[in-house]
């Protein structure tokens, strides 16, 4: 191992094993079996081949919301977290190129009028919507009338919607499809308002670290993901890049 890679290597595992923040609300990339409490999904695959690499265990750190994740970037409670790309994110985020694509897009109420993301934009409109989420940076750029209700978690954002009087509710595919799935009177927006670019993020202030897991990452797009990532990708409606 070069004095480089070590220093790398330090500057990314400082405890001496991985710790990974995952975010609980991301059902697509992220779970927890009922049965033997075991995590699962792709990012959480995706944590166990990062370790095997740099040879260490891992060790998972969970929040409730991407929001929660963000607040602790230089708290050292983490040593890469799994978080969307996003330009508001920049300023405190190092991010590897997307290994998955995930669908954010809305619920309404069966009866609504609203078939797209352009009918909903409309005045005297309101969406719930997660703080800080992907979409919610996303929306706030997006929508020209329509009004954003936030929440702390993706539940908190759909018990609103459908509690409150309000006309929608934001979050990724997977999410909503259950929802409905559960619920009666509802529908999920079949456009998609964006394509969210799943990645490994770093904090800013650890550059030697961003270079590993860059490298890990564009290994993985290069010469493909292991097989536990594409099953698991396979099982959960996951589109990973190549």
């Amino acid at each position: 191992m070069t004095d480089e890679i070590a220093r790398s290597r330090a500057a990314l595992i400082p405890k001496g094993y991985l710790r990974a923040a995952v975010n609980l609300a991301n059902i697509a990339l992220v779970g927890v079996d009922p049965a033997t409490g075991k995590f699962e999904g792709v990012s959480v695959e995706l944590a166990r081949d990062l370790s095997r690499r740099l040879g260490c265990r891992v060790e998972f750190v969970t929040y409730p919301s991407a929001a929660k994740i963000l607040e602790k970037v230089d708290h050292d409670e983490w040593d890469v977290a799994f978080l969307a790309a996003d330009p508001a994110r920049e300023d405190r985020l190092l991010f590897s190129p997307a290994y998955a694509l995930i669908e954010g897009t809305l619920v309404v109420r069966e009866g609504s009028p609203y078939r797209s993301f352009a009918d909903i934009d409309s005045d005297g409109v309101k969406i719930c919507v997660t703080r800080n989420a992907a979409y919610d940076l996303y929306l706030a750029r997006r929508l020209a009338h329509a009004k954003i209700v936030h929440a702390s978690t993706p539940a908190e954002a759909l018990d609103l919607f459908v509690n409150g009087n309000h006309d929608a509710s934001a979050g990724i595919k997977q999410a909503l499809e259950r929802f409905i799935g559960e619920h009666e009177g509802f529908r999920v927006l079949l456009e998609p308002f964006l394509i969210i670019r799943q990645t490994i993020a770093v904090s800013r202030s650890h550059p030697a670290a961003g270079l590993l897991v860059l490298e890990f990452v564009e290994d993985a797009l290069q010469h493909g993901f292991s097989e536990n990532v594409v099953r698991e990708a396979q099982s959960n409606g996951i589109t990973l890049r190549k």
